[in-house]
C-alpha cells in the first residue's frame, strides 16, 4: 500500500514539475540529525485540511497565480505539512531550493546541505504547529506570497519580494520608523489599491491581501495558530 501511494505522489510531482534536475555537483550533503521523527505531523485530527490551504493560496493568488499554478502550490504545501520525509524524496529538487540557506556556503567554503529538509524541520520541532508555521511559511516565500521584514529597512524592502506589491514605488522609511510604523505608512498607501499588509504578530511574516479578504484570511491563518494583525 505505501509503495503504491509513493507512486502516486512521484506520478503527480512529474505532473506539477516543470524544471530540469538541478545540478548538485558542488554541493555535500550531509545531516545533523541523529534520528528522525518516524510519524507523520497530524493533520484533520487537529483541523488542518488541504482546504485550508486551497482558500489561503486562492485569497493570496487569485490575480497572480493561474487556477493550475494554484493547485501546484496547494498540492506541494499539503503534502510537506502532512507527509515531511515523502515530500523531501517526491519533490527533492524544491524542498532543497526552498531553504534560505539554498546555496550558501559555509566558512569552508563549503555548500553543505540536510538532504532531508521539510523532515528535519518537523524532527525538531516541538509540535504540529512550529512545523505547519515554517512549512508554509517556507513555501509562500518561494513563490512570493508571504515576505519577512523585522525592520523599516528590511520591510522596505520585502515589499519588493512580494509578486503583488513588487511594481509600487512606496515612499521610504522616515529615521524613526520601525517594522509596524512603516507597514502602518505602507498600509495608508495600499487602501488606495483596494489593498492591505498583515504581519503575523511576533513573527514578522508579511503578506499584502485584498482588503475584503483581510477577516477571511485572519481566520484561516488562526488555524494555524498565527494571529494575522494590521500596524
Amino acid at each position: 500500500m505505501k509503495r503504491k501511494l509513493l507512486t502516486t505522489y512521484i506520478l503527480l510531482a512529474l505532473t506539477y514539475t516543470s524544471f530540469g534536475q538541478m545540478d548538485y555537483s558542488n554541493v555535500e550533503f550531509r545531516s545533523y540529525i541523529y534520528k528522525y521523527k518516524e510519524a507523520d505531523p497530524r493533520t484533520s485530527e487537529l483541523g488542518i485540511e488541504k482546504e485550508l490551504l486551497s482558500e489561503i493560496v486562492k485569497l493570496l493568488g487569485k490575480d497572480i497565480y493561474s487556477k493550475e499554478e494554484q493547485d501546484e502550490i496547494v498540492y506541494k504545501t499539503w503534502l510537506a505539512l502532512a507527509k515531511p520525509k515523502v515530500f523531501d524524496y517526491v519533490f527533492k529538487d524544491f524542498a532543497v531550493s526552498s531553504n534560505k540557506n539554498w546555496g550558501s556556503q559555509n566558512a569552508n567554503g563549503e555548500i553543505v546541505l540536510e538532504p532531508n529538509p521539510y523532515l528535519t524541520d518537523w524532527t525538531v520541532s516541538d509540535d504540529e504547529y512550529p512545523y505547519f508555521q515554517l512549512a508554509l511559511n517556507k513555501i509562500l516565500e518561494y513563490f512570493q506570497l508571504m515576505t519577512y521584514g523585522d525592520d523599516a529597512e528590511s520591510v522596505a524592502s520585502s515589499f519588493n519580494e512580494l509578486l503583488i506589491t513588487k511594481d509600487f514605488k512606496f515612499s521610504d522609511p522616515k529615521d524613526d520608523d520601525w517594522a509596524y510604523s512603516y507597514i502602518e505608512s505602507v498600509n495608508s498607501e495600499l487602501q488606495k489599491e483596494g489593498l492591505v499588509a498583515l504581519v503575523t504578530k511576533g513573527y514578522y511574516n508579511i503578506i499584502v491581501c485584498d482588503i475584503n479578504s483581510k477577516d477571511q484570511l485572519t481566520e484561516l491563518f488562526e488555524k494555524f495558530r498565527w494571529e494575522l494583525v494590521q500596524p
